[in-house]
């Protein structure tokens, strides 16, 4: 079972966690189309009436898969986690992490800055995910990043930081800023020798960061870790960069030039993924006008612009948020909570190796669905996680997604 560690005191500030990332080491139809299946899968639940905001992970070795969510009354929400032993047919009882009546403040669901799944070698699980602090003059609330963990190895955090910020008030609904002045956040980093037991000091790695968006990190074959966000450039600009992470950070380069303009913070953070191979996959949405849609790029290296490919494009898109996974072949699959017409629904897309869009798929009776998460069982199947909207309700979604290995 896992268990609430004791946060170090600099973890204890109080700072705008809308995004944040962690690394460990270490009734819906079936629907086909290029190379690309899905089928239904159950999903575990605690009894309550609403469930969101998965985070998928796959244990290595036994290949176990694992499921944190949160679920609640809409009032009152918890942290939970369970294993599935065949790939989510089936699962255990779930497992309570945090939340709950007697700590109201300390799990709410938020899309954008979900809690974060990892695990590492020798059944090493891990979770972080930021709490709510309600602070007197501020329009939004402040938050503390929470750990918990079962089992010893090394991890890294990063986590989008205001409280340098004169008025930190990161403002606006989801996909929708309420104001152009709203102040930047730094990215920091902090790192763990065993898994959580202890932590060295919080480190501010980069400036400039959008405030709601979310940094997503990737650990590359080498080890080295990569961050990616959405850095907010002169000109209200902010497009999606990639940095490697570290004692010495390098500087942040774009991943596309993107050039989109826009007042305020979109909610809309990139997807990372590494492959075995070394190559780094990112996905990320774009609201320039005459460019809306979903990409795709390699970067060149853990920082450098790389050619960009559509996923989904389409005049009357939304906001999206893309997930991407490597695949063993050296191609990858992305999803996103857009379809081609406009309608929020999931959808996937198959990256073949060589970089082009291999197949595309929008899955069966997902409408509303929103934020898809990725994980790879094996060679040939995945499974997604997104959360569906019935009315003012959610409820967590599975599915199996099976990719047929595709040509270059």
């Amino acid at each position: 079972m896992m268990r609430l560690s004791n946060t170090p005191e600099s973890f204890r500030r109080r700072v705008a966690g809308i995004g944040l990332a962690v690394l460990g080491f270490g009734g819906l139809g079936c629907g086909g189309d290029a190379g690309i299946r899905v089928s239904k899968l159950e999903t575990p639940s605690a009894g309550k009436p609403q469930s969101s905001d998965p985070s998928l992970a796959v244990v290595p070795g036994s290949g176990d898969l694992l499921l944190s969510w949160i679920e609640g009354d809409g009032k009152v929400w918890e942290l939970y986690t369970a294993r599935s032993t065949d790939g989510g047919i089936r699962w255990s009882s779930p497992v309570r992490v945090a939340g709950g009546a007697e700590a109201p403040d300390e799990v709410h669901p938020h899309g954008e800055s979900s809690p974060r799944l990892v695990v590492g070698p020798e059944e090493r699980m891990a979770l972080v995910w930021p709490n709510s602090i309600t602070v007197p003059g501020r329009k939004w609330p402040a938050a503390m990043l929470r750990f918990a963990r079962s089992g010893d190895s090394g991890l890294t955090v990063a986590w989008l930081d205001e409280r340098e910020a004169t008025t930190p008030l990161a403002s606006g609904s989801d996909g929708h800023a309420e104001h152009a002045a709203e102040p930047d956040a730094s990215i920091y980093l902090a790192t763990s020798p065993d898994f959580g037991r202890s932590w060295g000091p919080n480190r501010r790695a980069w400036k400039a960061a959008c405030p709601c968006c979310r940094v997503s990190l990737a650990r590359g074959s080498d080890g080295q870790a990569v961050a990616a966000w959405r850095q907010h450039f002169p000109g209200n600009v902010r497009d999606v960069v990639t940095a490697v992470a570290g004692d010495r950070s390098s500087e942040p380069e774009r991943v596309h030039p993107d050039d989109w303009a826009y007042a305020g913070c979109p909610h809309t953070g990139p997807a990372l993924a590494t492959g075995s191979d070394g190559t780094v996959h990112v996905a990320w949405y774009n609201g320039k006008e005459g460019a809306l849609g979903v990409y795709y790029a390699r970067p060149t290296s853990a920082g450098g612009a790389g050619s960009a490919v559509h996923l989904v494009t389409g005049r009357a898109l939304g906001v999206a948020h893309p997930a991407v996974v490597a695949l063993p072949d050296g191609g990858a699959l992305a999803a996103y909570d857009v379809a081609a017409d406009g309608k929020r629904r999931i959808s996937l897309a198959r990256v073949v190796p060589g970089g082009r869009v291999g197949g595309r798929l929008v899955v069966d009776d997902s409408e509303d669905g929103r934020y898809p998460q990725l994980a790879v069982l094996n060679d040939s199947v995945a499974v997604v996680a997104w959360t569906g909207s019935y009315g003012e309700r959610s409820r967590l979604r599975l599915a199996r997604v099976n990719v047929r290995a595709a040509r270059r």
